[in-house]
């Protein structure tokens, strides 16, 4: 068993070496917003390596009885290898000049929030999600085609809204366990029965009350976008997912338990219901129309099994607001979404923050599109190289 534990270790160790080596040598590449995140992952390489080398004058000692002791240090080391690898280390390798845009953008978002301001972050290619750890990195997930645009942008603020809940877990997940009682109490049949109807409706409920704690997570992340970017977050969540398959508006009831993201469709519901009640009546009935003709387009009827119903509508949005109270996500200003204040915004003006140029962007695509590839060129180059806007 030594010469086993030896063996991993010693392994573990050049692997590390290796790694932080590399690392070392990509310094010089690494661009400045990624820099905190770079120092971070060479440091905890330091730490790996000296948890092996522990490892192994441990195993020199040749005491058995603290064979599974040691058994289990490498156990967790072998893990923290193989997590640092998967999660940490391809996004800083990886980075490139073309990332500065994101980067730049990300590195904003979190300057917004002071529980945010000293937390690591890089970005990484994929479908748009992001790996919120406290006592990680943040690693935010992007299509590599949307990197060099604007337009979507916007839903880097529902990933940020993971990492709030993350630095305020405990006080969110009272509010959403707050919201399952309500949620089980509207759903509990107002006769009580005992037998096998009863027993699988009870079992119905207790498993649509627990799909609500992913789904009240999903959807205060959405409230984030919204609160964070305004109509510009309506928009990019919209277009983003309105033209994919029939699973963003229709799932069977089988497939909706414990699904940890609600219907698209719902969240589209939801959003436009936020908008509405924040004065944007008009922007929430186009993304109600759109979703609707696309959904008679593909014959599909709207319906969630149980799983939602409006009645709860007050109830979920007001734990949702609760959510955003204790949060305390950047909210954007009057100016920065108002239609008659960006219509004034032409190609020479200075936006006054990435959101109102976010804002500015999805104005223009909507009411000149002909004209808005050559306008975000331009765009993206005034937020890159505005130091005092981004």
């Amino acid at each position: 068993m030594r010469d086993i534990l030896r063996q991993n270790n010693a392994d573990l160790l050049r692997e590390i070496e290796l790694l932080r080596e590399r690392l070392e040598t990509a310094a010089s590449a690494i661009p400045a917003e990624v820099k905190p995140c770079h120092e971070w992952i060479i440091s905890f390489c330091a730490q790996l390596q000296a948890t092996a080398r522990q490892n192994l004058e441990d195993l020199n000692l040749g005491k058995d009885s603290i064979l599974p002791y040691i058994l289990s240090n490498t156990q967790v080391l072998t893990l923290h290898v193989r997590l640092f690898n998967q999660r940490l280390v391809g996004p800083v390798l990886r980075t490139r000049e073309s990332d500065r845009l994101c980067l730049k953008m990300l590195r904003w978002i979190h300057s917004t929030h002071t529980l945010t301001q000293r937390i690591p972050m890089a970005l990484s290619d994929g479908d748009f999600a992001s790996w919120p750890q406290l006592n990680w990195p943040t690693i935010y997930f992007m299509p590599p085609s949307a990197q060099y645009r604007l337009l979507y942008l916007p839903l880097f603020f529902h990933e940020f809204g993971h990492l709030l809940y993350a630095c305020h877990e405990p006080e969110m997940d009272e509010l959403v366990k707050a919201l399952q009682k309500v949620i089980a109490q509207f759903l509990e049949p107002s006769a009580q029965r005992d037998d096998r109807h009863a027993q699988s409706e009870a079992k119905r409920i207790s498993v649509i009350v627990e799909t609500w704690y992913e789904w009240a997570h999903e959807l205060f992340c959405d409230a984030v976008g919204f609160q964070m970017g305004g109509l510009a977050y309506a928009y990019a969540f919209s277009m983003y997912f309105r033209a994919l398959m029939r699973d963003q508006y229709h799932i069977r009831p089988e497939e909706l338990e414990r699904r940890d993201h609600p219907v698209t469709w719902l969240r589209i519901r939801l959003l436009a219901d936020r908008a509405r009640r924040m004065g944007f009546g008009a922007d929430a009935n186009v993304l109600e129309d759109t979703w609707n003709k696309i959904a008679a387009t593909m014959g599909v009827v709207e319906d969630y099994y149980g799983f939602y119903i409006d009645d709860l509508l007050p109830s979920i949005q007001q734990t949702i607001d609760d959510m955003i109270v204790e949060a305390a996500p950047r909210a954007f200003e009057a100016h920065e979404v108002s239609a008659a204040e960006l219509l004034r915004l032409d190609s020479t003006s200075r936006p006054t923050s990435p959101v109102q140029l976010l804002n500015q962007a999805w104005r223009k695509f909507l009411d000149d599109e002909g004209e808005y590839t050559a306008w975000e060129k331009n765009a993206i180059e005034v937020l890159i190289n505005d130091k005092d806007l981004i």
